[in-house]
C-alpha cells in the first residue's frame, strides 16, 4: 500500500508538467472555440529584474518575478492577441461587452516596479501599484525576502524556506516581526541592494503623478488580514490609506489582500473602510458585467513563469498548468 501510494504521488507531481507541454500544442486550438470578450483578466507581479544576472543574486524571494525583458515580452504579447489594458478605476464605468481586457498589477511597493514604467508610458499601458505603507515609511526590507535572503546564505532547501515563510503567515506582524529581529537581528532590516527594497516616499510620489498609474492599498504591516479581529483590520486599511494620501494626495479606490486571504469580516470592513473594489489571488478570469457597481471583488492570475509563449494560453484561458490540473481532479472526483 505503502508503495501504490508513493507512486500515485510521483505521478500527481508529474502531471502539471505534462498538462503544460500539452497545453502547449492543444490550447491555441481550444481558444477558437471558446470566447475571450467580455472578461477581464487582472495580472499580478511583485517585482522586475534588470536582467537575469540580479535574478541569480538572491536578494528577493523569486515569487512571481520577471526580468523586464520577460515583462515586455508578456505585454507585446496581449497585445498582439487584442487585449486592451484598463486601470482599475475604469471598471466603475461601462465598458464595452465585445473587448478584452487586462489589468496589470505590483504588489508591495518594490523600488524595481520602476523599471516597467518606462515600457508603460512607451505603450500608454496602465497598471497599478499596491503598496505596503510600513516598509515605505521606514525603508524596510520586507519579511519574506530577509528569510529566503538569508536562508539562501546558509544554503538552506527552498521547500525548507517555504515552510518556514509558510508558517509565519498564521501569524500577526507583532510576531513575525519579532520573529524576525530575534532570528536575523535589527539590521537584517535593511536592503540589500536596489532589488529588494522599497520604493522611498518620494519615489511613491512622483510613481503617483504618473498618469497611468493607480496606487493602491495593501495594509500597512503587510497584514494577512484573517487573522486579524475588525477593529485591527480597520487599523491595518486605515493607517495605510492615511500614509497614501498623506503622500499622494490621491485617495485610494482599491486594496489588494495580502496573501491574496480574506474572508467574510475582511470584506466587510474593506467595504465600510470606502474602497471600490478589491484583489484577490484567486486564479480566475472576471466576466463582465460584474456583480456590483459599488463594491467589486476581483480575481487574479499570478504569473508563475516567465515564458510567456509557454504560458500565455493558459492565462488566456484563466488558467496555470496547475490549477487546470485542479479543476480538471476535482472535475472527475466530482464524476
Amino acid at each position: 500500500m505503502h508503495t501504490l501510494n508513493n507512486i500515485k504521488n510521483q505521478i500527481a507531481k508529474r502531471i502539471p508538467s505534462v498538462i503544460e507541454k500539452l497545453g502547449y500544442l492543444f490550447n491555441p486550438f481550444i481558444l477558437n472555440f471558446i470566447t475571450e470578450n467580455n472578461r477581464v483578466t487582472v495580472f499580478y507581479f511583485h517585482g522586475i529584474y534588470s536582467s537575469d544576472k540580479e535574478r541569480m543574486l538572491n536578494h528577493v524571494d523569486p515569487q512571481n518575478n520577471v526580468t523586464i525583458n520577460e515583462f515586455k515580452d508578456f505585454v507585446d504579447y496581449f497585445l498582439e492577441h487584442n487585449y486592451i489594458f484598463i486601470k482599475p478605476e475604469d471598471l466603475l464605468s461601462d465598458l464595452p461587452k465585445d473587448k478584452i481586457y487586462g489589468i496589470i498589477s505590483f504588489d508591495d511597493g518594490y523600488f524595481n516596479n520602476l523599471l516597467a514604467i518606462d515600457l508603460l508610458n512607451k505603450y500608454k499601458i496602465p497598471a497599478v501599484v499596491f503598496v505596503t505603507t510600513k516598509n515605505i515609511e521606514e525603508h524596510s526590507s520586507y519579511w519574506w525576502d530577509i528569510i529566503y535572503k538569508y536562508r539562501k546564505r546558509e544554503d538552506k532547501q527552498i521547500l525548507d524556506i517555504k515552510k518556514e515563510q509558510g508558517y509565519l503567515k498564521k501569524f500577526k506582524y507583532s510576531y513575525i516581526n519579532e520573529y524576525i529581529k530575534k532570528n536575523f537581528g535589527m539590521k537584517s532590516m535593511c536592503p540589500w541592494s536596489e532589488i529588494d527594497r522599497p520604493l522611498t516616499i518620494d519615489e511613491l510620489k512622483i510613481l503617483s503623478y504618473n498618469p497611468l498609474i493607480s496606487i493602491g492599498n495593501h495594509t500597512h504591516n503587510h497584514a494577512i488580514l484573517i487573522n486579524y479581529n475588525e477593529d485591527e483590520i480597520r487599523e491595518e486599511l486605515h493607517q495605510s490609506n492615511k500614509i497614501i494620501i498623506n503622500i499622494t494626495r490621491k485617495v485610494p479606490v482599491s486594496h489588494a489582500f495580502p496573501n491574496g486571504l480574506f474572508n467574510d469580516l475582511v470584506l466587510k470592513v474593506a467595504k465600510e473602510v470606502g474602497f471600490r473594489m478589491v484583489f484577490t489571488t484567486v486564479q480566475k478570469k472576471n466576466i463582465l458585467p460584474l456583480k456590483s457597481s459599488n463594491f467589486l471583488c476581483l480575481d487574479r492570475l499570478m504569473v508563475r513563469d516567465p515564458n510567456i509563449k509557454n504560458y500565455g494560453s493558459f492565462y488566456r484561458m484563466g488558467y496555470n498548468p496547475l490549477t487546470l490540473y485542479s479543476e480538471i481532479k476535482s472535475k472527475i472526483s466530482f464524476l
